[in-house]
């Protein structure tokens, strides 16, 4: 049936170029954008996992150059232990040719004050970006406030959203030559350890006694501290037998530290916790074979026994004999003077060996941060990249299907064009048959 107030043709071939110029539009958007889905409204899921992902890779490039200025200072500070460990190195080697008879100690000493004001240079001048490991303010020992310092390496999503961001931790006790205060690796360190000082040794300085029996021991008289520096040695005999006993901060610690309101700290408080130092020291650190007698006792009195198969004999007990390895508060690199009459070299050898293996350790220290820095930046590398290609995955458009879609539809486009044409002919054709 013809009419001319409908035109089902028309209306369908009009119906069928709508639809395909709204796929069309979609397919030419894709083109354009190179993405399958670029709003919400295309895919709601995807959409949203796509755009959460590309916040993340947004992070991850951020924390990639925070790692790229975390190894920059790394980087600085090793530069600069690698450069102090050469110092040291030819330091030792001055000090030790100032131990030589008729050398010019003066000349020598000279080299020395060139060689310390370098090695302050380069403290100084280990800086990078505001920070300088090697010369630190930190006060006193490690476990102070700002000890240490951090460099982002990670940023991570959980599986329930939540976010955090990854550290590597770097421990700045372990590299700072030098500390307002004190303590740096080339300074003298303060030592919690004095505690009370000596004093008497807890009675023992100018003791001596002899007796049989229950021989009466030294008489406590003030607290003291047995630091790691000190040795105290106690020749005595038994009878015929000889034999010393020896206190050192190993021993106090074995003795009393991890009772309750003790440290290992080498602090002797009162006569009971020196009985018991005693005991430690003449007892509990020998063989049973080789025990000839023991402290006994506590407050207010110590006394010294033989053990039992000589109790009959004459103990004799000698004045200790005390000596320190190292001064208590160590000694500063840059208060070594050669040409001092007082010198101990033994010493100050052994000081700048224990400083160099000091800054060795810092600088293998930093190494491994640097190693660990380096495969962390190639990781977030391979992580960015992999989340590149998810991202593809999920909503980048296939460049060859939609060319071709394109084609297809811009053919179909102009077929519905033509039927859409045709199909309005057809009044044409009705305005014909009343000619």
């Amino acid at each position: 049936m013809s009419s001319i107030l409908t035109n089902a043709g028309a209306a369908s071939a009009l119906q069928m170029l709508r639809s395909l110029n709204s796929q069309m539009s979609g397919t030419q958007r894709q083109v354009a954008t190179g993405l399958r889905i670029e709003q919400a409204s295309d895919n709601p899921a995807y959409w949203s996992i796509a755009t959460t992902m590309r916040s993340d890779n947004g992070a991850l490039s951020a924390v990639q150059d925070a790692l790229g200025l975390g190894a920059a200072k790394v980087e600085t500070a090793y530069e600069g232990m690698a450069a102090t460990t050469d110092i040291l190195a030819e330091f030792m080697a001055k000090v030790v040719s100032a131990q030589q008879d008729g050398i010019d100690k003066k000349k020598i000493q000279e080299e020395l004050e060139q060689l310390k004001q370098q090695i302050v240079s380069i403290s100084n001048s280990a800086s990078f970006a505001g920070q300088n490991w090697l010369r630190s303010d930190m006060q006193g020992q490690a476990s102070e406030a700002g000890a240490k310092t951090s460099v982002v390496s990670s940023f991570n999503r959980s599986e329930d959203g939540t976010v955090s961001v990854g550290t590597i931790d770097v421990d700045l006790s372990k590299l700072a030559l030098f500390k307002n205060g004190g303590g740096g690796i080339l300074q003298k360190e303060p030592d919690p350890d004095l505690g009370y000082g000596l004093g008497t040794i807890g009675g023992l300085l100018g003791f001596s006694t002899s007796g049989y029996g229950d021989v009466p021991g030294p008489v406590f008289d003030q607290p003291f501290t047995i630091t790691k520096f000190d040795v105290v040695t106690v020749a005595f005999s038994v009878g015929t037998s000889n034999d010393t006993f020896v206190i050192t901060k190993n021993v106090v610690d074995q003795a009393l530290g991890g009772q309750i309101g003790y440290g290992f700290d080498g602090d002797i408080e009162n006569t009971a916790d020196w009985a018991k130092v005693l005991l430690q020291a003449t007892f509990l650190n020998k063989a049973p074979p080789d025990i000839l007698f023991a402290a006994q006792g506590g407050a207010p009195n110590i006394f010294f026994r033989a053990t039992i198969p000589l109790a009959a004999e004459l103990i004799t007990v000698q004045p200790p004999v005390h000596t320190r390895t190292l001064p208590p508060e160590g000694i500063d690199i840059l208060d070594i003077d050669v040409t001092d009459p007082d010198i101990d070299f033994p010493t100050i050898t052994l000081v700048l060996d224990e400083m160099q293996q000091k800054v060795i350790s810092a600088g293998a220290y930093l190494g491994s941060l640097r190693s660990r820095i380096a495969m962390q930046e190639a990781f977030g590398n391979s992580l960015a990249d992999s989340l590149d290609r998810g991202i593809g995955r999920l909503v980048d458009a296939n460049m060859s299907e939609a060319s071709s879609r394109l084609k297809a539809l811009q053919v179909q486009q102009q077929l519905a064009t033509q039927s859409l044409s045709i199909a309005n002919s057809d009044a044409q054709n009705i305005l014909s048959l009343f000619r």
